[in-house]
C-alpha cells in the first residue's frame, strides 16, 4: 500500500506559524529568512492565516502577530512533563528557602489553573488543597504577570474575553488594562489582600520558553504579617532566580 504524499503547502504554513510564534511579531521578510521559504509564498501563507483569524497585521509597521485563536491548536494537549520534572523541584527549593508557599499556574480559557503548588510543604501556608483550583486572571498577581508578558494586543484581546460577560465589562477591562500596564513597568505582578483573598499577598513572574508564555509562578505570604513592600523585598529576587533556573533548564531541553 502506497504512502500518501505529504502536503508541502501545509508543512510550510506550519513552519511559518511556528517561526512567527517564536518571534512574537515579524515581517514577511523576517519569516522568509527564518524559514527559508520564498517571500511571495510567505505572503500567501500569512494571508491565509490572516483570513482564518490565526494572525493579525499591524497597519503601522506591516508586522504580523499571532492571535489568540492559535491557542486553540493546542486544545486537548497536556504538556505536564516540564512541570513535574523541572518546575516542581525548583518550587520546592524556593519554598524551603522562603518558608512561604508558591503556586504555578497555566492559562485555561480566561482563567488560570494551579498546576503545581508547595502549600502542603510550606511552614507558613494557611491554605490547603490548592492544586487544580481556577484562579481569576484579572484578580491575581500571576494573572497580571502573565498578561504583562504577552504582546499588548494579545493581552488586550484576552482582557476583553475575560470581562465580556461582566455587567460592567467595559469599566473592568479599562481597570485591568491599567493594572497590566503597571505590572509591565514593574516587571512583575503584585497583589496585597483584595476582596477574594484578603488574608494573603503575592508577587508573581511569567515563565517563558521559545517566545511563548507558559504560565505564571507566584509566592504567597500572609498579609497581616508581611506588608507589600516587605514581601517584594523578601521574595522577588529568590523568585526571579527560580524562574531563571526553570527557563534555563527548559532551554537546555530538560523536561
Amino acid at each position: 500500500m502506497r504512502q500518501p504524499k505529504p502536503v508541502r503547502g501545509f508543512a510550510r504554513g506550519l513552519a511559518a506559524l511556528e517561526a512567527l510564534n517564536r518571534r512574537g511579531a515579524a515581517t514577511a521578510l523576517e519569516l522568509a529568512r527564518d524559514t527559508g521559504i520564498p517571500r511571495p509564498t510567505i505572503y500567501r501563507l500569512l494571508q491565509t492565516l490572516l483570513e482564518e483569524g490565526y494572525v493579525a497585521r499591524s497597519p503601522s509597521d506591516d508586522r504580523f502577530k499571532p492571535r489568540l485563536k492559535v491557542r486553540g491548536l493546542s486544545d486537548g494537549f497536556e504538556d505536564e512533563q516540564w512541570i513535574s520534572a523541572v518546575a516542581a523541584p525548583a518550587m520546592q527549593a524556593l519554598t524551603r528557602r522562603l518558608h512561604w508557599p508558591c503556586d504555578l499556574m497555566t492559562l485555561e480559557g480566561t482563567h488560570l489553573v494551579i498546576r503545581e503548588t508547595t502549600h502542603r510543604i510550606a511552614p507558613y501556608s494557611i491554605d490547603r488543597n490548592m492544586a487544580g483550583r481556577e484562579i481569576p486572571l484579572l484578580e491575581s498577581s500571576a494573572g497580571l504577570a502573565y498578561l504583562a508578558a504577552l504582546p499588548e494586543d494579545e493581552a488586550r484581546e484576552l482582557i476583553g474575553l475575560a470581562t465580556a460577560g461582566l455587567a460592567d465589562g467595559a469599566r473592568a477591562a479599562l481597570a485591568a488594562g491599567r493594572a497590566v500596564a503597571v505590572a509591565r513597568r514593574r516587571g512583575h505582578g503584585l497583589r496585597q489582600g483584595g476582596a477574594r483573598w484578603p488574608h494573603t499577598g503575592s508577587v508573581a513572574l511569567p515563565i517563558r520558553h521559545q517566545g511563548r508564555v507558559l504560565g505564571g509562578l507566584s509566592v504567597i505570604w500572609m498579609a497581616r504579617v508581611v506588608g507589600q513592600e516587605d514581601g517584594v523585598a523578601r521574595c522577588l529576587e529568590p523568585l526571579t532566580q527560580t524562574v531563571r533556573e526553570i527557563e534555563e533548564r527548559l532551554a537546555r531541553g530538560e523536561g
